[in-house]
């Protein structure tokens, strides 16, 4: 009368001063008449390279690399209806609070279903949209020069290094928090070129809706001071502070709200938690977090210029490698590149503006304030680049005559950057081939050993999670994850009791909304230790601690009634059947349950109906002959 086993799963602002007519005192660069482009053509070009570098992304799946907190394992983006919406605005989501990409994700999965190739395109789709934005601000910037603002927004949008932001569906938030961004930067330009005040109010709303979609966003404020700044209107002055202060404000509230979210905190119970862990780790001094964090900043430098070796984690150095000379010398050159940056405030302006816009938008996450587990990582250089090159082609169309020269050099260039970007996006494909691709570089982090282990347990390669697993745990890793990942292993292996020991601690470190699975997992393994009464207990906490509330009931009925617990498996039995469950087993179980209660008229009459219902059914059969009736 056995069941067929389960395993378990694998589991409005102030008034701003008149501003005063910008046309004569702008620094730039008129348009070159050596070189000719129509903008119409150059954005279908810049939109043609874009598409066919990201293409080969458009057939990957889903990364368990947070894609399941913000997707697969998002019960209000798996069910887009309009309760779970208003529910998702006030959710935090892997320590993050950002409603407008959350909504954004609800809308994908209403409009374009669950699928990772509709989140994977239009993540593209709204890159492409960046990209073109950035054509749009260069050209203001440059007075309308074609050459620089084609390069540096064809640059941008197939660079290898945004790739994370664009192909990692969890990135939704980079793609989002850019395109307000730049509206905004764009919108600040025609505030100050017409001084009409509806564009003032156009930035500061489109500022909002980019702190509201990724918290990196409240930097607008030091960048609205360097385009005031190229405009001939000074930089940090007394002026420009106070006509910006309602953007100082929002980006002083959603800093320390996103401090807060990082730091476990949850706003007095007013946002919803989601994440049990902290992003916000306190474990260095205050020299290495200097050295780690310049370490980072030239890291992007050197990769703006030499994409290679891409990989998703890049991990902090081992303990006697803190005093390595590329640590302890990164502070030095650093603060050269920024003094250059200096120097050319009042000789070379494109070079200060470049320098400090590259500077501003990524000095929050160069770890100063250490974030994560990560010394840097790839989608943080995603609006930094544009500073970064805008430097470059702006001082090679100052110093290089021959324009077809520039052009030229640079279609090499950008053929090779093509090339790099569409191997990066097959890293992507699944979690296996990303964490693989990391392992290459990384081959000593916890972190990415936890998750090839975690693949792996999913695929059920169980030497290879005994593999990874085991160097992250010595590694003390102790996450929910990994453990329920050994758990699944050893019990697969028929180890129960390491099994149990794992499933207890997996227990222990889920978060809230993540339980039920630890303990249904738990109750497998328990069932099958021929711990019944134990398993009934975890199946039960499983229904109550999860969405389904009936998902488990047939298990927890099986082990009642292996645990001699026959009046709660009659009573599991009976509610399967009025639910219309697994009828025919409901009712040869329920009349095991039936005789053994002493109702033998009760047991034969379930016995008739299985056979009435299902006259194959051979345990039934079996059961009403040792019952003396003839089926």
């Amino acid at each position: 009368m056995a069941k067929n086993k389960q395993r378990p799963n694998q589991s409005t602002p102030p008034q701003a001063t008149k501003p005063k007519s910008v046309a004569a005192t702008l620094p730039n660069q008129s348009a070159d008449n050596s070189f000719s482009l129509n903008p119409v053509v150059a954005s279908i070009i810049i939109g043609v390279a874009v598409l066919i570098s990201f293409w080969a992304g458009f057939s990957n799946d889903f990364v368990l690399w947070d894609d399941n907190m913000y997707v697969t394992d998002n019960i209000m983006v798996q069910n887009p209806t309009f309760a779970n919406l208003i529910r998702l605005l006030g959710v935090e989501s892997a320590l993050n609070y950002h409603p407008v990409t959350m909504a954004s994700l609800w809308l994908n999965s209403a409009l374009f279903g669950k699928g990772a190739a509709s989140f994977i395109v239009v993540n593209t789709l709204i890159h492409l949209a960046n990209t073109l934005l950035i054509f749009k601000f260069t050209r203001q910037l440059t007075k309308d020069n074609i050459l620089v603002s084609f390069l540096v927004a064809l640059f941008w949008g197939i660079h290898p290094m945004h790739v994370e932001s664009v192909t990692w569906i969890a990135e939704r938030k980079d793609v989002l928090y850019t395109l307000f961004f730049f509206l905004a930067c764009i919108h600040y330009v025609k505030y100050l070129e017409q001084n009409q005040r509806k564009f003032y109010i156009y930035c500061f709303v489109f500022f909002v809706l980019s702190c509201l979609s990724k918290a990196m966003a409240v930097v607008l404020p030091l960048v609205l001071l360097l385009i005031d700044y190229w405009f001939d209107r000074g930089f940090i002055t007394v002026k420009n502070i106070t006509s910006k202060l309602p953007f100082f404000i929002v980006a002083l509230l959603i800093g320390a709200l996103a401090v807060h979210i990082q730091g476990g905190g949850n706003l007095g119970g007013r946002i919803e938690k989601m994440t049990a862990d902290v992003a916000i780790a306190n474990v260095f001094t205050m020299g290495t977090k200097l050295k780690f964090g310049f370490y980072g900043f030239l890291v992007y430098i050197f990769k703006m210029f030499v994409p290679i070796n891409q990989h998703n984690f890049y991990g902090y150095p081992a303990t006697d490698q803190y005093n390595a000379i590329q640590f302890v010398t990164a502070p030095i050159w650093a603060f050269i590149i920024l003094g250059l940056g200096v120097l050319a405030y009042k000789r070379q302006k494109a070079v200060f503006f470049g320098i400090f816009f590259f500077f501003f938008t990524i000095l929050l996450v160069l770890q100063f304030l250490s974030v994560g587990g990560a010394i840097l990582a790839e989608r943080y250089a995603y609006i930094p680049y544009f500073g970064g090159l805008f430097v470059v082609f702006y001082v090679l169309n100052q110093k290089v005559q021959a324009k077809n020269l520039i052009l030229g050099g640079s279609a090499i260039v950008a053929l090779i950057f093509m090339y790099l970007t569409y191997k990066q996006t097959l890293t992507y494909k699944d979690t296996g081939t990303l964490f693989a691709n990391s392992y290459k570089y990384e081959p000593t982090s916890p972190v990415v050993n936890e998750n090839l282990a975690n693949h792996y347990g999913r695929s059920g390669e169980i030497n290879n999670v005994l593999l990874y697993g085991e160097y992250a745990l010595s590694k003390g890793v102790d996450s929910y994850a990994l453990n329920g990942a050994l758990a699944n292993a050893y019990y697969l292996k028929g180890d129960y009791k390491k099994a149990l020991d794992f499933y207890q601690k997996s227990i222990d470190k889920s978060p809230e909304h993540r339980k039920f699975i630890a303990y249904y997992n738990r109750g497998i393994a328990n069932r099958d230790a021929g711990n019944f009464e134990q398993a009934a207990s975890d199946f039960t906490t499983a229904m109550d601690m999860g969405e389904n509330k009936t998902a488990y009931l047939g298990m927890r009925a099986f082990a009642n009634l292996k645990a001699n617990k026959f009046k709660e498996a009659y009573n599991d039995y009976t509610r399967m059947i009025d639910l219309g469950m697994s009828v025919d087993t409901a009712y040869n179980d329920r009349a095991v349950a039936r005789y053994s209660l002493g109702d033998t008229e009760g047991a034969i009459k379930d016995l008739k109906e299985v056979m009435k219902r299902n006259p194959n059914y051979v345990d039934a059969r079996n059961n009403l002959i040792k019952l003396g009736v003839q089926p």
